[in-house]
């Protein structure tokens, strides 16, 4: 069923930042990929403020911002009223939408007390006064939980500071199942140093550009072939790693995420990645020179393509058979397996390098990873066939 989401009128918390996006942009943009037919903002008055903010940015510059006779703007039947200030996500927003109704306001309670109220469109004739948000609230006899969905009120700076780190929260829950226990680590990380970027004019792929400058800067460390500048090198990779969490976070924070992004962000990845193991093996063939480290440089450099090829044309273009749930013991050590391969093509090797590093034995995961990564790309195929043990 057409239903429409209403920003109610703003207050003074409504402009506060979270996460790097003014409130109640947030909620605009959030109920914009929340599936409703359309967004309007009332605002009573001439609703400058909010006109601006709007204008600003064009994913939201098309946006209505209604002064008055609210009920003549709304063209569907049903509508859902949001506060103005209070923290929304578009999951949030969808589950409103398409929640079934019958006819009578419903107010859909987030653990913050505060609340979205489902209702026709005629019960927009209803609401009066200065303080539009309460009257709706109050108006709705009925009520339900949003189960722990996000519905945060932000009525004070505090509250902002809390709601920003549920949202944060959040976005790393989002890739707890895929993330191996290191990488929940580096997510850890991430995400706090995210929650700076994000008050930042710098963007996902200028996050993605810095991160890869980084991770160029230790393969050049690396092949100096000291013991310090090996230790330097991983530990820039290693801060490389850090910071290529960062782009795809600050991305979802501030309604960033393009495919554009995500393909810089993955072609930069293996670049770095080849660059480190080819600095790797010069660094090496300077300290102790011996010539089949060329040969084993180039041996890793061709198992690291087969495996990111392997990856890319099954986990990444077509993972359905992985996503189906498995019902048959072998189809459960199958998915086991896949989830298992995935956590060794992420970049938790960092932490092996920074270690190797410290103990002087670089030179084993040059040998290790040579001939792993054909091990990887083939293992990886062959579970992968498994189509039928599901």
């Amino acid at each position: 069923m057409s239903c429409t989401a209403v920003i109610l009128p703003p207050t003074p918390m409504s402009f506060q930042p979270i996460a790097g996006v003014p409130l109640i942009q947030r909620i605009a943009l959030s109920a914009l990929r929340g599936g409703f037919d359309a967004v309007v903002a009332l605002a009573p008055g001439d609703g400058r403020a909010v006109r601006r903010l709007f204008a600003g940015d064009q994913r939201t510059a098309t946006i209505p911002v209604i002064g008055g006779a609210i009920d003549a703007a709304v063209t569907t039947e049903r509508v859902v009223l949001i506060p103005s200030d209070c923290l929304v996500d578009s999951v949030t927003l969808a589950r409103a939408h398409g929640t079934a109704r019958n006819g009578r306001p419903l107010v859909l309670r987030g653990d913050g007390g505060s609340g979205l109220v489902l209702a026709p469109r005629t019960y927009l004739e209803s609401l009066h006064g200065p303080d539009l948000g309460s009257a709706a609230l109050a108006g709705a006899a009925e009520s339900a939980s949003l189960d722990g969905a996000l519905c945060i009120p932000v009525p004070d700076p505090r509250s902002a500071e809390v709601a920003e780190r549920e949202l944060v929260r959040q976005i790393a829950a989002a890739t707890a199942d895929s993330d191996g226990p290191i990488a929940r680590l580096d997510r850890a990380l991430s995400t706090r140093l995210s929650r700076y970027l994000v008050r930042t004019p710098l963007r996902p792929n200028h996050i993605t550009a810095i991160g890869t400058l980084i991770g160029f800067g230790g393969a050049w460390a690396l092949a100096k072939g000291t013991y310090a500048s090996g230790v330097v090198g991983t530990l820039l990779f290693w801060g490389a790693v850090i910071l290529d969490g960062c782009d795809g976070e600050v991305a979802r924070l501030k309604f960033q995420e393009s495919r554009l992004g995500h393909l810089f962000d993955i072609t930069t990845d293996n670049l770095v990645h080849v660059a480190l193991f080819i600095g790797l093996g010069v660094g090496l063939h300077r300290a102790a020179p011996d010539d089949s480290l060329v040969w084993l440089t180039a041996l890793l450099v061709g198992g690291f393509a087969c495996a990111t090829a392997a990856t890319m044309l099954t986990l990444v273009r077509d993972p359905s058979p992985q996503g189906r749930p498995p019902v048959s013991r072998r189809g459960k050590l199958r998915r086991q397996l896949l989830r298992g391969l995935e956590t060794l093509m992420n970049r938790d090797f960092a932490y092996g390098l920074v270690g190797l590093a410290l103990i002087g034995r670089l030179d084993w995961f040059l040998w290790g990873a040579a001939f792993g990564t054909y091990v990887y790309a083939a293992v990886l195929v062959v579970v992968y066939r498994y189509r039928d043990a599901e």
